[in-house]
């Protein structure tokens, strides 16, 4: 069987958990070498580097802190020097976490911290991997994790739904003017997500996004492996000539509810 990105090398920001680690592990059957960077627990990285190596493929693992420009820098550029190119770029790494509460009441750290990780930070490194691409002359795919927050509206999750819906917009000038390199970009805006691993997770889940599975058109939430597909076809050349898009998926969360109303007259045409 071909692989699509046999002797590719990849980069996946926050891929130790969540849909991080499934992409990498995706991009990794598929035949590419991975570079990935860890936040949080190092015992989940290298068992996420463990199960890389067990397909054949070569890993290299960092820490990073992708809210401070100097560990963007440093993350590019050493996923670079250890591999000499990478062709496939994931910005997965975000979050909400950092930038939550009512706008009124915001500080401006929490809202810059919002912006740095989910807007700055993929800027950053996109850069210094495009950089990389052009040297090269062989082109590359970049796919930056957007949210369904980039298009609707929740609560107290001003400054990560603005980051989102600017690195939508980050994307289309990113498409515009990389395409004469060969370069393509594009973004992935999931919905909800069941990324639990764990029962203390699961039981989080289950209290909270999981709620949302009777809202969503196919009622119910995405797997991780759901994503890292959608971003296996687009680093590899059966996408070859997409870019500049944001493709939702989302399950059909974000659209038109139909009223009872019209869900009755609509029966009613057809008896």
């Amino acid at each position: 069987m071909t692989l699509p990105l046999r002797d590719k090398f990849a980069l996946i920001t926050g891929a130790s958990h969540g849909i991080g680690k499934a992409t990498a592990l995706a991009l990794a059957d598929a035949g590419a070498n991975i570079a990935f960077t860890y936040r949080g627990s190092e015992f989940e990285a290298r068992e996420v580097s463990r199960q890389i190596e067990a397909v054949g493929r070569k890993v290299f693992m960092m820490h990073a802190e992708l809210m401070d420009i100097d560990d963007c820098k440093a993350t590019a550029i050493e996923a670079i020097k250890t591999f000499g190119q990478i062709d496939v770029l994931v910005n997965n790494a975000g979050g909400g976490q950092y930038s939550a509460g009512p706008l009124a009441e915001l500080s401006l750290d929490s809202w810059e911290r919002g912006l740095n990780l989910n807007l700055r930070a993929p800027f950053i490194t996109s850069q210094l991997i495009a950089q990389n691409m052009v040297e090269r002359g062989q082109g590359g795919s970049i796919i930056n994790i957007s949210s369904i927050h980039s298009r609707s509206v929740w609560f107290d999750s001003a400054a990560y739904g603005v980051a989102k819906a600017g690195l939508n917009r980050l994307t289309k000038s990113m498409a515009v003017e990389w395409a004469a390199h060969g370069i393509r970009a594009n973004a992935v805006a999931p919905g909800y997500i069941n990324t639990s691993e764990t029962p203390e997770e699961r039981a989080r889940y289950d209290a909270g996004d999981n709620l949302a599975a009777p809202l969503i058109a196919m009622q119910r939430t995405a797997l991780p492996s759901e994503i890292a597909s959608l971003c296996v076809f687009l680093a590899s050349d059966a996408a070859s000539y997409i870019t500049g898009q944001t493709i939702f998926a989302d399950g059909g969360v974000l659209l038109p509810p139909v009223t009872v109303a019209h869900d009755m007259r609509a029966v009613a045409k057809r008896s």
